[in-house]
């Protein structure tokens, strides 16, 4: 299959120009009571009916490998909490971006803080945020930027800057 034709199966969940979305995550060792409430609390808690809050198990082939071995950082936790607000009318932004934040902030209790850089709302935390995502691989990271990209020509996604 076309890596083309494969970028579009989610256009028709997540279709461009017709609703605003904004999500974040946060890695969680565990599923336990504490957690599972706060969860079940925020999520009653969506200003939108599109909204929804996904739980990523890890696992199976993401824990074959080591954390040395790719510049994924996440392998340690049991899941990936991710609110995602999805909504459709302009003034209704601030709520659904609100609701997010408000749950991640709670949920950091809860977390290592480590996080999955492709729920990474606007990236409103910069370098913190990138630090956190990568953990101890983000000082590798930016060598290698350094090294491979030092005019930062690939900077479209969550970023690691050649320091």
């Amino acid at each position: 299959m076309p890596y083309v034709q494969a970028q579009t199966f989610f256009d028709e969940e997540y279709p461009a120009h017709e609703m605003h979305y904004y999500w974040k995550s946060l890695h969680v060792p565990a599923l336990g009571d504490e957690v599972i409430d706060l969860i079940v609390d925020h999520a009653l808690r969506q200003p939108s009916s599109h909204s929804t809050t996904d739980i990523w198990p890890i696992g199976g082939a993401v824990r074959q490998f080591g954390d040395d071995t790719s510049a994924y950082y996440g392998r340690q936790a049991a899941y990936l909490v991710n609110p995602e607000a999805n909504w459709r009318a302009a003034q209704h932004d601030a709520a659904n971006v609100a609701w997010v934040r408000t749950f991640i902030d709670a949920l950091a209790a809860h977390s290592d803080g480590s996080r999955y850089l492709n729920f990474a709302g606007f990236q409103e935390e910069g370098e913190s945020m990138m630090r956190r995502g990568y953990g101890p691989h983000y000082d590798r990271l930016v060598e290698l930027k350094r090294k491979y990209d030092p005019d930062n020509v690939f900077q479209l996604n969550p970023n690691v800057p050649p320091a």
